[in-house]
């Protein structure tokens, strides 16, 4: 039987293909049987680790998997400017990716192969003894919902594809493409049966499982991406109504309450529903400045730092030309902007971690263009703890995958776009959200229509969540990529010119990219593999 026969697909799905781990490629690491294998529970607890394993990262995927890192995605959205001797996430953004493109091919592989050993998990946990078979069931939950997981990230980025229920062998090479409305319907029915065997939480050291309220959660983000806004504010209800969930403050009066959530001091946050452990290894390494030994991976556009409001609830553009202008080049004027943004963004002159950002220098580490420099004057904070100086590939911060304050939002948006926008827990959780992050509540007298509403909390998605990776699925779902991806993408504003720097013309074609495409390699041995429009 020769390997080239199969198509790609059905080579991660038979675990042929290679991969990083022995596990992956045969049903156990030192190749026995499934009998000798599916015996104990602790083989369960190695394979259902394996399957953990495939959660998104931060900025630093695991052996090698680059594409697994879920901040750098904002490089393919107008969040920021992606630069690194790694990934292609550019060339989204200037319009260049081809069927070939390394992350689109290795995401579809990866993920389909964890896929496949969650299928194998569920064919035969029931083999191994575990004493207490309450557990046991509870791992197959586990494994269940991240197979879930897995299709929905698939599915996210390339539309309808096969659904994987089960392992495949090679009288079934050839796999088709489900709709749209079959892919949603069993990553939602699957959600609901593994979140009836899971706890609502889980005791120190098991932490990191996905738990009921994940499962809701990973609903929510379902429906909300696939337009369906009643069961998506039905999904995002459930996880506020069992309570187990908040927005994290700290205990320090003194604390910046959302910037700590992204440190240390926010391990263990009440607002964290799904994290990837240590899953931020190396962020700071990958974001921060050259001149504090970092790479500076992912720049932050000035599209991103003008979307945060002043102090007293206005945005910079209703503010009219001259104060723009005056906010356009000192982003932080008279320390008069949202507290988030000192939190997710530093800015020309800045002093960070006793290092002041002079990327107007031309011979400073700092400079406008340089290797692992900033391509626009700009730097992500998020997630960049002094205690992580001097790690290249190391540190242990966990990586948030989902949190609170996204189902939040999550639950807003679905009850506006419902025409629910004058439910009270429309404002009620905008104000909560604005509100621990230092900002005034929601001016209703502004914000008093469905298009108002829309028009803040889209607003709020963007400030609030900023490279944590979603908003490539939001520009996708609000259809604007075309409108917030075209023209050039600038940084801060030269002082030298009065003007911003243009780092790159970018390019959006809505016929074709609002899809990935399918790799080539799976379109050329797979017969009954359709490719996306445009491509």
């Amino acid at each position: 039987m020769q390997l080239k026969i199969y198509p790609f697909l059905l080579l991660t799905l038979l675990g042929m293909a290679g991969c990083n781990k022995d596990f992956l490629v045969r049903d156990n690491p030192t190749a026995t049987t499934d009998e000798k294998w599916w015996n104990l529970e602790s083989d369960l607890n190695t394979a259902l680790g394996d399957l953990y394993s495939g959660l998104p990262c931060g900025t630093l995927g695991d052996y090698g998997f680059w594409t697994n890192a879920r901040m750098h995605t904002s490089g393919a959205t107008d969040e920021s400017v992606f630069r690194a001797n790694f990934g292609d996430w550019q060339d989204y953004g200037a319009g260049t990716a081809t069927v070939q493109q390394g992350s689109a091919q290795e995401i579809y592989q990866r993920k389909f192969l964890y896929i496949r050993n969650a299928c194998r998990f569920l064919e035969h946990y029931k083999k191994a003894y575990v004493a207490n078979l309450e557990k046991k069931e509870r791992f197959a939950s586990e494994a269940r919902a991240l197979r879930a997981w897995y299709h929905l990230e698939l599915f996210q980025l390339y539309g309808p594809i096969p659904i994987v229920s089960k392992t495949i062998d090679v009288n079934e090479q050839f796999v088709k493409r489900n709709t749209a409305a079959e892919v949603i319907k069993f990553i939602a029915d699957e959600l609901e049966l593994a979140a009836a065997g899971l706890p609502d939480k889980y005791s120190q050291g098991d932490q990191f499982r996905i738990t009921k309220g994940a499962c809701y959660a990973i609903q929510a983000s379902l429906y909300i991406n696939a337009g369906d806004y009643a069961n998506a504010a039905i999904a995002a209800k459930k996880v506020i109504d069992l309570q187990v969930y908040t927005l994290h403050h700290s205990s320090d009066p003194a604390a910046n309450n959302y910037a700590q959530l992204f440190s240390y001091n926010g391990v263990g946050s009440n607002e964290v529903i799904l994290f990837r452990g240590q899953g931020q290894r190396g962020g700071f390494f990958r974001s921060a400045p050259k001149s504090l030994n970092g790479q500076s991976c992912n720049s932050p556009t000035a599209a991103m730092v003008n979307a945060y409001e002043t102090l007293q609830g206005k945005t910079i553009q209703e503010l009219g030309k001259d104060s723009m202008a005056i906010y356009a080049a000192d982003p932080v004027y008279k320390n008069n902007r949202d507290p988030r943004l000192k939190a997710s963004i530093a800015i020309p002159g800045e002093t960070f971690i006793g290092m002041k950002l002079e990327p107007w220098k031309e011979d400073g580490p700092d400079a406008i263009g340089k290797g692992q420099s900033t391509h626009t004057g700009f730097w992500i904070k998020k997630y960049v703890d002094p205690l992580d100086q001097g790690n290249t590939d190391g540190g242990g911060m966990n990586f948030i995958i989902i949190r609170y304050a996204e189902i939040l939002l999550d639950y807003v948006e679905s009850l506006i776009e419902t025409d629910r926008w004058q439910n009270a827990d429309v404002v009620h959780y905008l104000n909560e959200i604005r509100a621990r992050a230092g900002m005034p509540d929601v001016n209703t007298a502004v914000y008093n229509s469905k298009e108002k509403l829309r028009e803040l909390v889209r607003r709020e998605r963007l400030v609030e969540l900023s490279f944590e990776g979603q908003r490539l699925f939001d520009i996708r779902r609000w259809k604007i990529a075309e409108k917030v991806m075209n023209g050039p993408a600038e940084g801060a504003v030269s002082p030298i010119t009065g003007k911003p720097i243009v780092v790159e013309v970018r390019r959006f074609n809505p016929e074709r990219d609002y899809l990935w495409p399918i790799p080539l390699l799976e379109m050329t041995s797979n017969p009954n593999m359709v490719q996306n429009p445009g491509w």
